[in-house]
């Protein structure tokens, strides 16, 4: 009976300490995975180009001529506020946005008057209708009452040279360019006006609120022509300067 018992913890025992070997099978360790890559590169959100917008402007304009007439010469100075909407819609098209400029008034400077005779009331509600491109050329545009647009021609033209001219790769900090624009007016006959213009973005500034970039602009132009004017031939020849200063929002708004 013991015997039994002992050979039974023996058994036991040599169960116990006897170990049956196990086969591993190794398992391969992944290299930690790479760090992803970093986000692409935003755009240069201060690349501005004109877009959509709807709002109303004042244009004030100075002028100093000097004419000669029959071996005679004489000054003009006048000024004069156009008020007047403009409303840019798009999306644009191979032409541009779709422009609408429509003028509220026109109004002379106190102590001057019109040149020329020029009504300046028959320009309430005259419009313009036009392509505007992201680089400022207003093209196209028909005008809602040809005559009264020719009359006025002298005095706001036809916008055709109302947005800032911008680089063909958008308008940033620090650019500047020279673009050339030729127009004819033949209001009165057959005159070109020649502007070569150098602008330049100077700073970002805060207008109204927004912040704008400023483009200053310095054009030399030169007037070339001839016509009739109550029944009197002229011709017209003659060099100036313009300058002016530009602000354009960050949104393309200006």
């Amino acid at each position: 009976m013991s015997r039994a018992l002992l050979a039974v913890a023996i058994l036991t025992a040599a169960c116990a300490g006897h170990t049956t070997p196990t086969t591993t099978t190794p398992t391969s360790v992944n290299p930690p995975a790479p760090p992803p890559p970093p986000p692409p590169a935003r755009g240069n959100v201060d690349v501005i180009r004109l877009g959509p917008s709807a709002l109303r402007y004042v244009m004030h304009q100075v002028i100093h001529i000097d004419q000669e007439f029959q071996g005679m010469r004489q000054p003009l100075d006048f000024g004069l506020r156009a008020f007047f909407a403009v409303t840019i819609t798009g999306p644009a098209d191979t032409s541009g946005y779709p422009t609408t400029i429509t003028i509220d008034s026109i109004v002379a400077d106190s102590g001057t008057t019109a040149p020329m005779g020029i009504n300046l009331g028959a320009a309430k509600a005259l419009s313009f209708v036009g392509r505007l491109t992201p680089k400022g050329e207003f093209r196209n545009q028909t005008a809602s009452d040809s005559l009264i647009a020719q009359s006025l021609s002298p005095v706001v033209g036809s916008f055709k040279n109302f947005f800032p001219r911008l680089p063909p790769n958008g308008l940033t900090l620090g650019a500047a360019w020279t673009d050339t624009v030729t127009e004819n007016d033949r209001a009165a006959g057959s005159v070109t006006v020649t502007s070569h213009n150098r602008s330049h973005a100077t700073a970002w500034e805060d207008r109204n609120g927004a912040r704008a970039l400023r483009v200053d602009v310095i054009s030399d132009f030169t007037i070339k022509g001839s016509g009739q004017q109550v029944g009197q031939p002229f011709e017209v020849a003659g060099t100036g300067v313009r300058s002016g200063t530009d602000f354009v929002a960050a949104d393309g708004r200006y």
